[in-house]
Formats: C-alpha cells, sequence, structure tokens
C-alpha cells in the first residue's frame, strides 16, 4: 500500500510559490523547491509533477489567494472611489512593505515566460482581464453615485488603472520609493474621475 502524503498541500504551494515569486521560474530549481517546502522529491513529483507543473499550480494558488483578495477591495460598500484609493493604497503597501519588492509572481511570470509559454499566457489575460473587470464594475458604481463623470469611457479607465497596477508592480519591484508609487496612483485616480 502507498504512503499517504504527510503534508498540507497550500502550506507547500504558499511556500513554492513565495520561492518562485522571489526567484522566478527559470532559477528556481527543483532542488530549490524541496529545500522551501521540506517534502521530498518523490513526493512533489508525485503531487506536482514537474517543475512547470509545478509553477502553474503555485501561479494558480497565488490567483486564488492574493489576486482574490485584492479584488475583493474594490467590492467594498460605501464610495466606490474610496474603495479605488483603498486598493491602491493596499497595493502599495503589500508591494513595498516588510522588503518584499517582490512585484507581482503574474507580471513577473509575464516577464519572463508569456510569450513563450501558452499556459502562462492564458493564465495572465483570464487574471488580468478579470481585474480590469473588477475596475469596470466599480467605475460604474462610481459613474452612478455620481463619483465619475458621465461620458467617460469606463471600458478605457479601467484598462488604465489595470496597467496602472501593473506598472506600480513592476516598480516596486526596481526599488522605487513608496512616494514614487503613489504619485502614479494618485495621477491615474485623477485621470478617471
Amino acid at each position: 500500500m502507498p504512503k499517504e502524503k504527510q503534508f498540507d498541500r497550500a502550506a507547500v504551494l504558499t511556500q513554492a510559490m513565495e520561492l518562485f515569486w522571489k526567484q522566478g521560474f527559470e532559477a528556481t530549481s527543483m532542488q530549490d523547491l524541496v529545500d522551501a517546502t521540506g517534502i521530498n522529491r518523490a513526493s512533489m513529483y508525485a503531487t506536482f509533477g514537474d517543475k512547470h507543473a509545478f509553477f502553474l499550480a503555485a501561479v494558480d494558488h497565488y490567483i486564488a489567494t492574493v489576486s482574490s483578495r485584492r479584488l475583493e477591495r474594490l467590492q467594498q460598500t460605501g464610495s466606490p472611489r474610496s474603495a479605488l484609493a483603498d486598493f491602491f493604497d493596499d497595493l502599495i503597501a503589500f508591494s513595498c512593505g516588510d522588503g518584499r519588492r517582490l512585484g507581482c509572481l503574474l507580471t513577473n511570470a509575464a516577464v519572463e515566460m508569456a510569450p513563450r509559454n501558452a499556459d502562462i499566457d492564458e493564465r495572465l489575460n483570464i487574471t488580468f482581464l478579470r481585474l480590469e473587470d473588477a475596475f469596470y464594475d466599480n467605475l460604474l458604481r462610481a459613474q452612478q453615485a455620481g463619483e465619475v463623470a458621465n461620458g467617460r469611457d469606463l471600458r478605457a479607465a479601467a484598462r488604465l488603472l489595470t496597467g496602472t497596477v501593473q506598472g506600480i508592480r513592476v516598480l516596486a519591484r526596481a526599488d522605487s520609493d513608496d512616494g514614487t508609487l503613489r504619485d502614479i496612483a494618485s495621477e491615474a485616480l485623477k485621470a478617471v474621475a
């Protein structure tokens, strides 16, 4: 009878996600993953497959945890404009806090892999569209509340904010100071008013 796996899948995915986030796909070896997660190589291969499959599982975990939590901020009750401001405040604090400056795992993957990896490209497109749609829904509520001008192209504004998020995450990884990132967010929010 095969030995039962003795590890918490979500915890292992979080550890792998953090490692891939910090080092990228190419720079992370299977031995790095074994060391970071504490599970043996045989269990890792049996559970997650090869490094590419493990990376995809870590990216999916990131989407389900980190990205989903960000989107929830845009749906909070109260002023939609305040929710937007809170979203960007949280994004900058998360991107720069605790010395992390890791950027966004998805953005990092896009730069490293998307043009030649259909699996990553598909996940990026879906996730970026979800972010754009969340911004669009928020802006529509803001327009209905009189917080965004009528006649504004809300889809284009949502795309601007989606691009702003990616720019902030890249600049955070490049070690831009918090003030610069706050200026970028502030100007983007003014542009969609």
